[in-house]
């Protein structure tokens, strides 16, 4: 057995191993194809999400009268912006590996606290969301004026900052650089966790009550035709409010399978605190990137199903165009 300086080298090389498996096993036990995989998943989901979010942010901005529901749309908008611009180029960083080779821990951390409040921003948004649309199918009003919305909807994101802030202690970049949590701060790591999954299983909990709530009136109205004391104009505003509500429920449920379920699973692998296997390291490895579908299917869901957002974002890029074409006469 070879030694150098009075040390082991085969020592050395199983502590190099083990330490790197202990370090980031989710990284290290995930075939090639899946890290690839992803890797181009992520690319996507910036291609597709960041130009529709800021076409969502445009058209919401340039409203006269934005309702309380406008607010919260354009709340969920910016979440996404910020967390496709922070959190996706650090993903293709981590997968590639090149984030060990000259990426500082302080990005490590900065990346977990955007990752963190967005996720707990986007929960509490729909969830108001969901508490909007049920008084607005039942009491026929929104339960709060737009003004207090938009109040509303940036102390979520302030509050959610705050929450994602323990990360900053939390996460760093290990010996061999990859971005993963200190486990000298285990037990804290869990009780942090604890709370996010408390706040996401409360809000869910209220996104799925109202949204039950709201079924039996959508199916009510829709069976609504105009009569001598319902005129038409009174039709046509109940089924525009039943599509926005069906949109935004599309959202929520969206959210729950790419973003909440995952967290839920990965929350109790965090707390097992146990080896992962290959087969459940690269189940982890994906669904923890998973939520990246919550930030791109948001505007495809509005394109879809909102043909008033459709008629605006056309009518902006009409507009554009024809003052291009004064501008160049």
């Amino acid at each position: 057995m070879d030694t150098i300086n009075g040390t082991s080298t085969t020592h050395d090389k199983n502590g190099v191993v083990r330490d790197n498996i202990i370090e980031a096993p989710t990284m290290n036990l995930t075939p090639e194809g899946f890290v690839h995989g992803m890797t181009a998943f992520v690319a996507l989901a910036m291609l597709l999400g960041l130009p529709g979010n800021v076409l969502v942010v445009i058209v919401h901005r340039r409203k006269t009268t934005p309702t309380a529901t406008d607010w919260v749309v354009f709340y969920l908008a910016v979440c996404d912006i910020c967390s496709l611009i922070v959190c996706g180029p650090s993903f293709i960083l981590m997968n590639s590996k090149l984030w060990n080779n000259f990426m500082p821990s302080s990005c490590c951390s900065f990346h977990m606290v955007i990752l963190h409040a967005c996720l707990l921003a986007s929960t509490s948004l729909i969830a108001l969301s969901a508490v909007v649309r049920r008084y607005v199918m039942i009491k026929n009003r929104e339960p709060m004026s737009a003004r207090i919305s938009k109040l509303f909807g940036a102390f979520v994101i302030f509050f959610s900052i705050g929450l994602g802030s323990p990360s900053i202690i939390l996460h760093k970049n290990t010996p061999s650089g990859f971005c993963y949590y200190d486990k000298q701060k285990a037990q804290l790591q869990t009780i942090v966790y604890g709370v996010y999954l408390l706040i996401t299983l409360i809000s869910n909990a209220i996104t799925c009550v109202c949204f039950l709530n709201i079924i039996p009136k959508i199916r009510t109205a829709t069976r609504v035709a105009p009569t001598d004391i319902i005129n038409d104009a009174f039709v046509r505003t109940r089924r525009a409010a039943i599509k926005a509500t069906i949109c935004l429920a599309m959202v929520s449920v969206v959210f729950f399978f790419s973003t909440v379920a995952p967290i839920i699973v990965v929350t109790i692998l965090n707390a097992s605190n146990h080896n992962l296997g290959v087969a459940m390291s690269t189940f982890t490895f994906i669904i923890s990137r998973l939520y990246l579908t919550n930030n791109f299917a948001n505007p495809l869901i509005y394109f879809w199903m909102n043909s008033r957002f459709r008629h605006q974002v056309r009518s902006m890029f009409q507009r554009t165009k024809r003052n291009t074409v004064i501008e160049l006469q």
